[in-house]
């Protein structure tokens, strides 16, 4: 009985870990309006500096499997999750433009850390439980995610300081890392064969699933990046308005990822990925043709509701294709694909944004998406842990 009170603790401890990064995340991006206001820049400069987040993040989670490999994930997890609180807290006292270009950076390090650490975290618990619960982990960010977009709306209404809004964030964030990271999954790998530099790796799933995370993440990136931005810029939503596509897709994405265990379980993750990919196409037709924001909230809650499946199947699917002792090395490499994502829909649905074509710059996330289908054969490595 005591294990098994221990593991649920460390499952919503981990949950919790999940939960703060979307939240943080949420309560920055939906800003977006806010900071290129304050700071007097356009939609090029916002996505250079979205940009260069991506490509720190690459670095950060690096970094989160040097970490693992030397100590633990769990140390890895717990201080990229203060580290993204720290970040948030710097964007919002930066005074200067080269200021929080730099609180940005110090966030980009922490975010790609917290990915990494996230989602090593979650595999091994799974693991510990023998059934498919990584998505509801994800399903978690979600939460976090919606939160983060209310609040934001929020504090836009009643014009609360930009600054107060992210100190409250970082609070917050630092209260529930530190409750919750002695909790979390201490394992620590130990793999004679695997050199410190991961040169011994399987590279075959890691790039393979590396793939559909970059699919994914090309799509989800621009989306929520720029859909706060497009609702009011090109379809002249409020700025109370705005920042609900990006919680409508969020609200998509909670129940997708918390009913996609259930699916796996019953009908196997190729079936559940294929279904969800579909489904994320006729969201994107939506935007695309939207004539107002409802019909772009609704556009964007259709996509969530398809596409937010697909990571966590990808990292549970990475999980059961290489060596236990591997699984933090490996995870820490995939989610490079994360940001290639980011910068390949971010950055393309941004300089589409920077010449006034932001409608027409959410057809490149609904060209990108279907190649998905190409590889949902290649889920079933997983399926003899999900479907349990």
């Amino acid at each position: 009985m005591t294990q098994v009170t221990d593991l649920r603790r460390t499952r919503v401890a981990v949950a919790a870990g999940f939960f703060l990064q979307g939240l943080v995340f949420a309560s920055i991006v939906t800003q977006a309006p806010r900071i290129k206001d304050r700071f007097d820049i356009g939609d090029g400069g916002l996505t250079g500096i979205l940009v260069l987040v991506a490509v720190v993040s690459g670095v950060g989670s690096v970094v989160a499997g040097m970490i693992a490999e030397r100590r633990t994930s769990a140390t890895a997890f717990r201080l990229a999750l203060l580290t993204i609180g720290l970040g948030a807290l710097l964007i919002g006292l930066a005074p200067t433009l080269p200021l929080v270009v730099a609180a940005f950076v110090v966030y980009g390090l922490g975010v790609g850390a917290v990915d990494a650490g996230m989602n090593m975290q979650g595999v091994r618990v799974q693991a510990a439980y023998g059934s498919s619960i990584m998505a509801s982990f994800h399903g978690m960010w979600s939460v976090g995610g919606i939160l983060g977009a209310l609040y934001a709306a929020g504090v836009a209404e009643v014009d609360v300081p930009f600054v107060a809004s992210l100190v409250v964030v970082a609070v917050v964030t630092w209260l529930v890392a530190l409750a919750a990271a002695p909790r979390f999954f201490r394992a620590q790998e130990r793999d004679p064969g695997l050199s410190a530099k991961g040169l011994d790796l399987p590279w075959r799933p890691v790039l393979v699933f590396g793939l559909v995370i970059l699919l994914f993440y090309s799509s989800d990136t621009g989306i929520l990046t720029w859909s706060s931005v497009y609702l009011e810029d090109a379809l002249d939503a409020t700025k109370s308005v705005a920042p609900l596509a990006y919680g409508a897709y969020q609200a998509g994405a909670l129940v997708s990822r918390f009913g996609g265990d259930l699916l796996v379980r019953r009908i196997g993750a190729p079936a559940v990925v294929g279904i969800g990919t579909a489904t994320g196409i006729v969201g994107l037709v939506t935007v695309v043709a939207a004539a107002a924001p409802a019909m772009a909230i609704a556009g964007f809650f259709v996509v969530g509701l398809g596409l937010a499946v697909l990571a966590p199947l990808a990292f549970a699917a990475l999980a059961g294709a290489v060596p236990a002792a591997s699984v933090d090395v490996a995870i820490a490499r995939m989610n490079i694909a994360n940001y290639l994502g980011a910068i390949l829909g971010g950055g393309l649905i941004g300089a589409a944004a920077s010449a006034d074509h932001l409608r027409w710059a959410f057809v490149i996330p609904l060209v990108l998406v279907p190649v998905v289908l190409l590889f949902t054969r290649s889920f079933r490595t997983a399926d003899d842990l999900q479907r349990t």
